[in-house]
C-alpha cells in the first residue's frame, strides 16, 4: 500500500485544509502523516492525529493537529 492511500476517519495524505488558527490569513496546510495513540495497559488504540505541514517565511513547519480540526477546514479541491 502507497503512503498516498491512507484514510483514517475521512482524511487522507494529501489533504489540503486550512487550520483554525490560520483562517484569516488562508495559510493552507497538508496532510503528511498519521500519528496513533495506543494504551499502554489494554494495547487498544486510543485515537488518532495528523501531522501537517504548511510554508511560513520560506521554512516548512510540521505540526500535529485533530482529525476534527482537517475535517473542518477542508478544502474542496477539483481534481
Amino acid at each position: 500500500m502507497t503512503p498516498e492511500a491512507i484514510t483514517i476517519d475521512g482524511v487522507t495524505i494529501g489533504d489540503r485544509f486550512i487550520d483554525t488558527c490560520h483562517r484569516k490569513t488562508k495559510l493552507v496546510s497538508t496532510v503528511i502523516d498519521f500519528i496513533e495513540r495506543r494504551s499502554l495497559v489494554s494495547g487498544e488504540v486510543i485515537g488518532h492525529e495528523v501531522v501537517a505541514t504548511h510554508e511560513f517565511m520560506g521554512q516548512t513547519i510540521k505540526k500535529t493537529v485533530l482529525i476534527t480540526t482537517v475535517l473542518i477546514g477542508k478544502l474542496n479541491e477539483i481534481k
